[in-house]
């Protein structure tokens, strides 16, 4: 058998989600390895961890297709001192990882973030039974929904993305029937709530929020419910993987490995 070389698995990546659908300034696509690589198989996760990248090498697959960075970058503070991004540790303990198994790391971040139905919005929003959309745009929805309170959908929403605990944020008694969504970090700035409210929603379900996040939720009269940023993207990531094994078909493997939680709750 041929193996696909990781320029021809790219193509396969960016047929899925187009490079027309990135944000500006982002990077997509391979990030670091030999384009010539010959492919064993694909391994895709939301952050290539160390765990992720032992795992996907133990599986014998050499193409990581991330959705996040694959390395820590270097951004100047006034406020303390930065390492050089060559130099981190963590860096450089996953580019060993990678080196030594030959891999061919590739991004699929905000072109994969806008892809209507299938990407990481609307994957996540099917997951968590929110299908009757009130509002849309490039990164945001409003859904109408059953009316439940705040602490009820927080339940669902935990129960939905299977994950062990969720912050809640405003009057857990509150009825709710329309439900905003901002997944993965948008919540990391408080503007992300302006266009939610403005267009109705009344409890916002988010990955990855600020403590500015909660409070302006909370002075808004909005619910919010954190989910943390890797599980709000979890859902896009496994339809990823599952969309690009029907296109490699009997090629070669594909496989979703789980980037987890990287703390526990005490």
């Amino acid at each position: 058998m041929i193996l696909l070389t990781a320029a021809e698995v790219e193509a396969l990546v960016l047929q899925i989600a187009p490079l027309t659908g990135q944000v500006p300034g982002d990077t997509n696509g391979i990030l670091y390895g030999d384009r010539d690589t010959r492919i064993t198989g694909v391994a895709v996760t939301w952050t290539p961890s160390l765990a992720v990248l032992h795992e996907a090498a133990a599986l014998g697959l050499n193409f990581v297709l991330t959705h996040e960075s694959a390395w820590f970058h270097y951004s100047k503070s006034s406020w303390f001192e930065v390492t050089p991004e060559e130099e981190k540790p963590a860096n450089v303990a996953r580019r060993s990882i990678v080196d030594r198994f030959n891999m061919v790391l590739c991004q699929c971040h905000s072109n994969w973030d806008s892809v209507r139905t299938e990407g990481i919005v609307d994957s996540t929003a099917r997951c968590l039974g929110l299908l009757v959309e009130i509002h849309s745009s490039r990164y945001m929805r409003v859904y109408e929904t059953g009316e439940r309170t705040l602490a009820e959908l927080a339940a669902d929403v935990k129960l939905k993305l299977g994950v062990p605990q969720v912050r809640v944020a405003g009057d857990l008694a509150m009825a709710v029937t329309r439900v905003g969504l901002a997944v993965g970090g948008l919540a990391q700035s408080c503007g992300y709530l302006d266009e939610l409210v403005a267009s109705g929603a009344q409890a916002v379900v988010v990955g990855e929020a600020i403590d500015y996040s909660l409070r302006v939720a909370i002075d808004s009269g909005v619910g919010l419910i954190e989910t943390s940023h890797v599980a709000s993207e979890n859902p896009g990531m496994r339809n990823l993987a599952r969309l690009l094994s029907n296109a490699l078909s009997d090629k070669m493997p594909v496989r979703f490995i789980d980037s987890g939680h990287p703390w526990v709750y005490l």
